[in-house]
């Protein structure tokens, strides 16, 4: 059956010169070297074929490839198709230059051994440019203090001899290596190999952040040509200021007898980074103009410590208590050079909250007296007869910037503001004071879904309404900034925590990315899930991509890496059975299963449903997950995510990932909300039983199950939404937490006693 099978090859002379055809990718730069072969099916079989080069003096047991053909193996073709595959020499078959070889082409069928043909051609190989090379893959690489990066390199032996390669690497310093700067590779004639110098500067402020660069240099033992490779580390900066202050509380008249209106705090900064930093204090204009002296920037170096003073003036008053005032000191950090923020090093913490006492020239027990009943009787009026503001169901709430004010969105139309009254012995029905409407139901004229505040404490909002509008509010000026009008319901909105990004979760499935930067009225960027979302949540680091949690019907959970462009599907399941020594956790993910409600704080992600269920996740093991994924794409050469366009979907292999979970204490009706404090050590829920419950979220987790819940406040009504805040003032540490619900009341509670807040011990 030979003459059942005819082949048409497009050259019969090839030229081939090793080191120009084909770079590291083997992406073909020269065509010299390829040629198609069109296969025709003569016979009366169905056929699958296969093309495999011949030619005198090629080793049978050599690993070296050197041709590639694509296709491999033609799938099945019938009677009179045709194939065509496509080959390309990539490497010189035998060791010997300058000289022209015969390459028989064979052309055989998978399935029939008699159905074959063949053909020849001329292969010219000529002499290689050069004897010896070597390639970085990647030339430019990022580093952070304490990481540990490889730099690869591929060596080429073009010469016709085996070769001993000697590499050294230079322009760093040798302390930084593990393994040294030194490697020897034996090499076959024309073949190449991979190796690698694995690097992990210290992580300590001595190591400065800048590019460096170093120099690979290759040396052979058959031939005096040598050849190098340059490349560019760039340790990217990293660390903290340090930022305190030795007297944080101020009281006017101070012991100081010429100045007795004039308070002075000393402000703290240490430069625990590797580059030199421009601190900037900065405080609110309000209270420049009320005799607050801001000091002028200082430049730290690394390691450096600075005091800085700012001074206040105040005047005392004839009347009245004592004054308190809390304020927030702020740092800025610059580039000393370019004047640019600092997008890598941060403060640590990023504000200081000052305190400013000013005692009344007349001691306030004297003013006393016989009006102390009026306040008493004003405050028991109130009580008995609270006013109720909104005529629809609240459907979110949110504490604004450090706990001052409360915002409410309803099904009223209506976006509206409270003052926040958190004094120690304030009766929780008085706490919030009604300031107005934002926006009006004439302005609105859809219900508001959620309410998010901005991360910057800067008192603006943003809105999410039934209409598909998203609205960006100021709180203090009553001003609108619009992002986007549409038709696409608003369930959640997340922004990101350097106030640049707001992501919107919609019913359509979508999750848009607003650039607040700009004034598009476009989204930078759009995932698409296959499921109403009802919850989205961000979490964001220094070191690890930032992450959207997006959850909604059907119970379904996914991760959106936007930086990426990928999006990875995790399973969410409930705890049904406990055996001796383990759980067994099944997915629920019926039409009438949702989840309603994701909060993130501190590498910890809190989850609700409608069965009742509050789970808690470790954010650091999603993390961990992803990454494991990631690198697992590039060991295989899969595109990443710069090559599409569109997000991809990819299921999450992850495990141990669940932290606790409980379905006890709303007793397994709806819960509708979860919020987290700033530290993630408490949790507060509320649902459809009326009950807002506080949670001690990390140290009351036995055996994965959240231990019971403390009872803040019981109603009969469905509670929507929730919102909490750590907080701490002289007298105690203490938690603010805010609801909202289905009888159109805003409600504000504090719980004291909450122990060493600030560090959750």
């Amino acid at each position: 059956m030979a003459g059942s099978v005819k082949a048409i090859v497009s050259k019969k002379v090839i030229q081939f010169t090793p080191d120009s055809s084909y770079d590291l990718s083997n992406v073909i730069v020269n065509e010299e070297n390829e040629f198609d072969v069109n296969v025709i099916n003569e016979s009366d079989k169905f056929a699958s074929f296969q093309v495999e080069l011949l030619t005198a003096g090629v080793d049978e047991n050599s690993h070296v490839k050197w041709y590639s053909i694509s296709p491999e193996v033609c799938t099945k073709k019938p009677p009179g198709s045709e194939t065509t595959f496509h080959v390309a020499i990539i490497k010189a078959p035998i060791t010997v230059y300058d000289t022209t070889i015969d390459v028989i082409i064979k052309i055989f069928s998978v399935e029939y051994e008699k159905l074959y043909t063949s053909q020849k051609i001329s292969l010219t190989i000529n002499k290689p440019l050069r004897s010896l090379r070597v390639e970085m893959p990647i030339k430019e690489l990022k580093v952070t203090l304490g990481e540990q990066i490889e730099i690869p390199v591929i060596v080429y032996n073009l010469s016709p001899k085996f070769t001993e390669i000697q590499l050294s690497l230079s322009g760093l310093n040798l302390d930084w290596f593990t393994g040294g700067t030194q490697r020897k590779l034996q090499i076959e004639p024309g073949d190449s190999k991979k190796t690698s110098f694995l690097c992990q500067p210290p992580k300590d402020n001595q190591t400065l952040s800048k590019e460096y660069k170093f120099i690979i240099d290759a040396g052979s033992s058959t031939s005096q040509y040598t050849t190098r490779e340059q490349g560019i580390l760039e340790v990217i900066p990293s660390g903290v200021v340090e930022f305190n202050c030795s007297n944080k509380q101020q009281i006017i008249p101070t012991k100081e007898t010429k100045h007795p209106n004039s308070a002075i705090y000393e402000l703290i900064l240490k430069n625990d980074s590797n580059s030199l930093q421009q601190v900037n204090i900065s405080l609110s204009e309000e209270y420049v103009k009320h005799g607050f002296v801001i000091p002028e920037a200082v430049n730290l170096i690394p390691g450096e410590t600075k005091t800085m003073h700012l001074e206040v003036n105040n005047h005392r008053p004839w009347l009245g208590r004592r004054k308190r005032q809390l304020f927030e000191v702020s740092v800025d950090l610059t580039n000393p050079n370019s004047g640019e923020p600092n997008t890598f090093i941060f403060p640590t913490p990023n504000t200081q909250v000052l305190e400013l006492i000013v005692l009344p020239i007349i001691p306030f027990i004297l003013q006393i007296g016989s009006a102390v009943l009026i306040p008493l009787l004003l405050l028991l009026n109130l009580w008995l007869h609270p006013k109720v503001y909104h005529t629809g169901a609240v459907n979110s709430v949110r504490l604004v910037g450090k706990a001052g004010k409360v915002v409410s969105g309803s099904s009223d139309q209506t976006i509206r503001l409270w003052q926040v009254n958190d004094g120690h012995w304030q009766l929780d029905i008085n706490r919030l004071k009604y300031e107005g409407k934002i926006a009006s139901e004439t302005e609105n004229k859809k219900a508001v879904r959620v309410i998010r505040s901005s991360p910057m404490d800067d008192g603006v909002v943003a809105a999410g309404l039934d209409s598909g509008d998203i609205q960006l509010w100021d709180t203090l000026k009553r001003e609108q900034k619009p992002v986007y009008s549409g038709t696409d319901r608003v369930f959640d909105l997340a922004f990101s925590q350097n106030f640049r990004y707001l992501f919107s979760g919609h019913g359509s499935g979508r999750v848009r990315q607003w650039d607040l930067t700009k004034t598009s009225k476009q989204p930078s960027n759009i995932a698409y899930v296959k499921f109403a979302i009802y919850a989205l949540a961000i979490t964001e680091n220094q070191i690890e991509p930032s992450l959207i949690f997006i959850a909604g019907r059907y119970n379904k959970i996914a991760v959106w890496d936007w930086n990426r462009k990928i999006i990875y599907e995790i399973p969410y399941e409930h705890i049904v059975s406990k055996f001796p020594k383990e759980f067994n956790f099944k997915p629920v993910m019926g039409q009438q299963n949702y989840i309603t409600s994701l909060a993130t704080a501190n590498n910890i992600l809190a989850i609700s449903d409608n069965q009742g269920y509050i789970t808690l996740w470790n954010v650091n093991k999603i993390h961990q997950c992803i990454n494991k994924e990631a690198i697992q794409q590039i060991d295989k050469k899969i595109n990443t995510n710069k090559n599409f366009i569109s997000n991809q979907i990819k299921s999450l292999e992850c495990d141990n990932y669940v932290n606790a979970q409980s379905s006890q204490g709303h007793g397994k009706q709806p819960v509708r909300s979860v919020a987290l404090t700033q530290n993630a050590c408490y949790l507060v829920s509320v649902g459809d039983d009326g009950q807002v419950i506080l949670w001690d979220s990390k140290y009351k987790i036995k055996n994965f199950l959240l231990q019971s819940g403390k009872i803040v406040a019981k109603s009969d009504t469905k509670l929507n939404s929730v919102d909490i805040k750590a907080l701490k003032d002289d007298k105690d540490d203490y938690v603010l937490i805010t609801s909202g619900d289905d009888n159109y009341n805003v409600k504000l509670y504090r719980i004291n006693g909450i122990k060493d807040n600030a560090n959750c011990k």
